[in-house]
């Protein structure tokens, strides 16, 4: 049967249709590898934020502490110690108001959304404990910038995940698109997760699995 294009015409479909072909193959992967190269940067972009501002385990601080989670339990218990004292000086309340509490930064540092009864979550508890040891325990010359310093140092240390996700945002950048986001632990029901898993480390005894509790 004749085809109704005509021999040349059918010729010219067939190298046509083998062009085409080969044109969606070559675009299909450069899309693919464009694909790949853009997860790669982000992967990159994350871990470069990473490296940027959030302080790794073992970093000296200025006031002798070694970074660690180890330092959870000490933290949170000059919170019971120190506190009551602490907030007669005027530094403590001004260099935590000066912080977002990282499970819930609609509130300042010096208020924890989770409160309860004066019961604050150890997340919470571990920074202002800090500060309290930074202003009674350690060296009471500290200015208030350099105790809001230290316990910020602290917080991102602890909850990288939250700083981590204010960092992508402040760049115009959705942390959802890597796996983070700056709603608060508290408000996803994580009060009771540990620290070290983003939540906010429990409002009684401190779960912390890396620790021998």
């Amino acid at each position: 049967m004749r085809s109704i294009l005509g021999n040349g015409a059918s010729s010219r479909y067939g190298v046509g249709i083998t062009v085409a072909a080969v044109l969606v193959l070559v675009l299909g992967l450069v899309g693919f590898a464009m694909r790949s190269e853009g997860t790669e940067s982000s992967d990159d972009l994350l871990a470069a934020l990473r490296l940027e501002i959030i302080p790794v385990e073992g970093t000296e601080t200025f006031y002798g502490e070694t970074l660690s989670y180890d330092l959870l339990p000490r933290f949170v218990q000059w919170w019971y110690d120190l506190v009551p004292d602490a907030e007669q000086d005027e530094r403590y309340q001004v260099a935590l108001e000066g912080l977002v509490a990282p499970c819930c930064d609609d509130n300042t540092m010096f208020v924890c959304c989770c409160e309860q009864g004066g019961q604050a979550c150890n997340i919470v508890r571990s920074g202002k404990g800090l500060a309290s040891h930074l202003i009674l325990d350690s060296n009471s010359d500290y200015p208030m910038e350099q105790i809001r310093e230290g316990v910020l140092q602290w917080l991102m240390f602890a909850r990288p995940d939250y700083y981590l996700a204010a960092e992508l945002e402040s760049r115009d950048i959705d942390p959802e698109d890597y796996g983070l986001t700056t709603y608060g632990s508290c408000y996803r029901g994580m009060c009771g997760v540990a620290i070290s898993q983003g939540g906010c480390g429990g409002m009684d005894e401190l779960i912390e699995p890396l620790l021998d509790l």
